[in-house]
């Protein structure tokens, strides 16, 4: 008697109000109805019970704690179908990368911060070190080339001597970093820090991985072949104009509805060229890490994909924040205001 009178309910609202269409909680937008017309994901948020875990590396970088600030807003929420507990995990050389990471967090997330339990120091060079750590994790957020910063080994982790020293990763940049003796942006060790972490991720048993490439990233097929090699499941993001960072909270959103083009797994890619992209809009990072996570939750994990990434000319989008806002906005129950947008243009692809 239930289903009919719900079933008559329904058929009387698209009688009612022709031209609508029944909302549900969008995956991306956890807790609230979409805008927008709904699309059932294929990630994560397919199955919010199976709560998955994700690691991210490099997550001292700018790029990368804002893609672990959103995952710790993700995980908090049901429907997103993100874990929340030891995940997601910070994954770092040193203590450095917490220090950045949590530098970032407390500004651009409310006070938000992530404690030893949500970190990890590795060996690079260390397939087996990395592997330890990424067990019984489910999805991992790579880099292509880290902007790299030598630092000494974190005492009682895996240092050899007091003198031993490693560099440190950042996914995308970290501000005032001390850049002397590092290696170039073209150096070898970039791709060998790239194949242990991937080789590590495959034999820690990780389901799919998100690659991103980097604007220090100098030959971007030499990381897609590595992926086409190790034959593990991929989405692989990256924009095609410079990046540029905003300087509010996570509470402003989405600023732009990103445009996404999808390319088959193992495409040939250009390297990116950052002069003849200079009248290009730039992409915010904060968008850009939106859009990571957010893949995260509506692409299949079991399938492999290339990704490019531009922004959307006229697409200006605002969540309300700042200056004097409308009374009774709230960001409590978002991860990050106006994601739905994003969910519908990966859900079209």
């Amino acid at each position: 008697m239930l289903t009919r009178s719900l079933s008559f309910i329904s058929i009387a609202a698209s009688i009612a109000f022709p031209g609508t269409h029944a909302f549900s909680p969008s995956r991306g937008h956890a807790g609230r109805a979409s805008s927008s017309l709904y699309m059932k994901p294929k990630g994560c948020a397919a199955k919010p019970l199976e709560k998955k875990k994700i690691a991210v590396f490099g997550a001292g970088g700018y790029l990368g704690a804002t893609v672990f600030g959103f995952l710790q807003r993700a995980a908090s929420l049901y429907g997103t179908g993100i874990s929340a507990g030891s995940s997601p995990r910070a994954i770092s050389a040193t203590n450095g990368g917490a220090e950045a990471l949590n530098k970032v967090l407390v500004s651009r997330f409310r006070l938000a911060y992530a404690g030893e339990d949500l970190m990890r120091i590795v060996d690079t060079s260390d397939i087996n070190h990395i592997k330890d750590r990424l067990n019984g994790f489910d999805g991992c957020i790579l880099g292509t080339t880290y902007q790299l910063e030598q630092r000494s080994v974190s005492l009682n982790t895996y240092e050899k001597n007091p003198n031993d020293k490693t560099f440190e990763l950042y996914l995308d940049e970290r501000y005032g970093v001390w850049e002397k003796n590092v290696p170039s942006d073209d150096a070898d060790i970039h791709t060998s820090i790239f194949r242990n972490s991937v080789q590590a991720c495959k034999e820690a048993g990780i389901s799919h991985l998100l690659v991103v490439e980097t604007p220090r990233t100098v030959r971007p097929m030499d990381f897609v072949k590595i992926l086409e090699e190790e034959g593990v499941a991929y989405t692989y993001m990256r924009t095609m104009s410079a990046l540029k960072k905003d300087k509010e909270h996570f509470e402003k959103g989405i600023t732009n509805k990103l445009e996404v083009v999808r390319l088959p797994a193992g495409s040939s890619l250009a390297s990116f060229d950052a002069q003849s992209s200079e009248n290009e809009p730039a992409v915010y990072r904060e968008d850009f890490a939106a859009l990571i996570v957010q893949s995260l939750m509506t692409l299949d994990w079991g399938e492999s994909r290339i990704l490019e990434v531009s922004s959307s000319p006229g697409s200006t989008i605002s969540s309300g924040y700042g200056g004097k806002m409308r009374k009774g906005l709230r960001f409590d129950r978002d991860w990050c205001p106006n994601s739905e947008l994003m969910a519908d243009v990966l859900s079209a692809l």
